[in-house]
């Protein structure tokens, strides 16, 4: 293999997380006009939220099969094509209804694309480099989240409608990812005797239980952090994309950096500041309830949930009893649950006793997260 291919297969694969990103951000940046427009209450759009992770959880056990059948490739860009057309979907809802079974749809579609890329991305990590990129990787997604909440600030303060808005994104995902899917990798290793369905061992389980605290944190900055800045402001006329967009680049900055983390702390010890960010972000940013802690809260949160998800995608691929895109899918469905249970519990709550309080019972998910990492190997 000539030496220029595998930077090559690397940044087609970047690609694909940027895309990511971007997509999902571009939905979070207008969830407080969707809420506006449909008028719901916080209990309301929990319930509404619900359907977005209950997609991904669906899509789940198909991607793990698509994936290990048809090869990473082809998935990649047909889930991030319909993906972006999903998203135009969203934008023309005009019922409640309409909007759930988009939501539910744009969820499926985002997680067939999370197993798919995460799939290629450790063939580029493994077969090309061998070395830790996949945090690297994962920045990408930060990166084009940030972005897509950049764009959606922009087009807010511009006056430009959702659809016009979100069409806009569709159009770019087609161009980016019709040029970048010529140059993945198009085959992996053969799953050969390893199982394409199967109940996670322990090892996964211990994997998932941590990717589901975290999950239920990164839900919640992006579902809610935009409304809860715009509470602490109070100031209704104040663009409300700050809050995520704190959150995003921090958490971008973190897995960019990660690897090198990573190979500083190991995997164990990278998961145990995870958690001590995670828990020191929340507090900060509740209990002083000042724009300026909360900024400060949101950043740290960003630092501390950059790295899970990379870590925990890496080890249990290491798995020797499943094929790596199987065994991205079972660990999570039991981390994705999180995104499934945060919504509705944090809006429920929320509608009780306010999003602050809501937002600072979440604190214990990082003290959680400490305690399962003390049985993880490095």
């Amino acid at each position: 293999m000539s030496n220029h291919k595998p930077l090559t297969h690397r940044v087609a694969a970047s690609c694909f997380f940027f895309v990511c990103g971007f997509i999902f951000a571009t939905w979070a940046s207008r969830i407080p006009a969707v809420k506006e427009q449909f008028h719901l209450n916080e209990a309301e759009l929990g319930a509404v939220l619900f359907m977005l992770p209950l997609g991904s959880l669906v899509g789940l056990p198909l991607a793990g099969w698509a994936v290990t059948v048809v090869g990473s490739r082809l998935i990649n860009y047909l889930s991030a094509i319909l993906y972006a057309a999903v998203l135009l979907f969203i934008g023309y809802s005009n019922s409640v209804v309409s909007l759930s079974v988009a939501l539910f749809l744009f969820g499926f579609c985002g997680n067939v694309l999370n197993i798919s890329m995460n799939t290629q991305a450790l063939l580029v990590q493994e077969e090309l480099y061998d070395k830790s990129l996949l945090s690297f990787f994962h920045g990408l997604w930060s990166v084009g989240a940030m972005s897509g909440a950049a764009l959606g600030g922009y087009t807010m303060k511009t006056g430009a409608s959702t659809q016009q808005h979100f069409g806009m994104v569709t159009i770019i995902v087609a161009v980016v990812t019709t040029v970048a899917v010529f140059y993945l990798i198009r085959k992996g290793k053969p799953a050969g005797s390893q199982k394409i369905f199967a109940l996670p061992d322990k090892t996964l389980w211990l994997l998932g239980a941590i990717c589901f605290c975290c999950a239920i944190c990164e839900g919640a900055m992006a579902d809610w952090s935009s409304l809860y800045y715009k509470q602490v402001l109070n100031d209704v006329q104040k663009v409300s994309t700050t809050g995520y967009m704190i959150f995003a680049c921090m958490m971008a900055l973190a897995r960019l950096i990660g690897d090198l983390v990573i190979g500083r702390l190991g995997y164990k010890g990278a998961l145990l500041l995870d958690g001590v960010l995670i828990t020191i972000g929340l507090l900060v940013a509740t209990l002083l309830s000042y724009p300026a802690s909360v900024i400060i809260g949101f950043g740290l949160i960003g630092f501390g949930v950059a790295t899970v998800i990379p870590i925990v995608y890496t080890l249990s691929a290491k798995t020797t009893t499943m094929s790596t895109s199987a065994a991205l899918a079972a660990v999570s469905t039991v981390g994705f649950s999180g995104f499934l249970v945060g919504p509705p519990m944090i809006g429920f709550i929320a509608h009780q006793t306010g999003l602050r309080i809501a937002l600072l019972l979440l604190s214990l998910l990082g003290l959680v997260i400490l305690f399962l990492c003390r049985k993880v190997k490095s």
